[in-house]
């Protein structure tokens, strides 16, 4: 299982820094296609690339958070294949502690959603590649990026994407 932490550390060098409190949890992840592509969602405002996911809800659980999340950012039903783990973002400089529960899922039937106001602000659109190609991109992705915040999205997505390339290629999981 997947057990991450991501630090300022990371990306500046120096001793990790760990926030003493978490300040929000979410749920996200991968999603397969029929093809055993990868759901990618596209923020055409900055150009970058992020897995579905978002927020848990108080009492909700985590895997219902990721179901509900899906649904919510990419208009699919989603069935879960299997957890992947854990990623904690300690964002030092921000005093924020993200920690996230990561999927991988399964779609089912057709897209059922039209973006929201804030995704269209955001330039929400899906967009459907390998996982190799979802990690390289990830990686060339945190490259270019020079935005603190999202430096840490970054990280935790091709995280969870190579994991999941990992337990993939081990058998673990299953996908077909």
């Amino acid at each position: 299982m997947l057990n991450a932490v991501i630090t300022d550390a990371d990306f500046e060098g120096g001793e990790p820094k760990l926030c003493s409190d978490i300040s929000r949890y979410g749920a996200r992840g991968i999603i397969l296609n029929e093809e055993n592509l990868a759901g990618m969602i596209l923020m055409s405002a900055n150009g970058f690339y992020k897995l579905p996911g978002g927020g848990i809800e108080l009492g909700e659980r985590e895997s219902d958070a990721f179901i509900r999340e899906v649904a919510e950012e990419t208009g699919y039903t989603c069935n879960i294949i299997a957890p992947l783990g854990t990623v904690e973002e300690h964002k030092s400089r921000s005093g924020f502690c993200q920690f996230s529960y990561a999927f991988i899922g399964r779609i089912e039937g057709e897209c059922k959603k039209q973006p929201s106001p804030n995704e269209k602000l955001l330039g929400f659109s899906m967009n459907w590649m390998s996982l190799e190609d979802a990690s390289a991109l990830m990686a060339k992705s945190l490259e270019m990026c020079g935005e603190y915040k999202m430096r840490f999205m970054l990280k935790r997505e091709q995280l969870i994407i190579d994991h999941a390339l990992k337990l993939i290629a081990s058998g673990e999981i299953k996908i077909d």
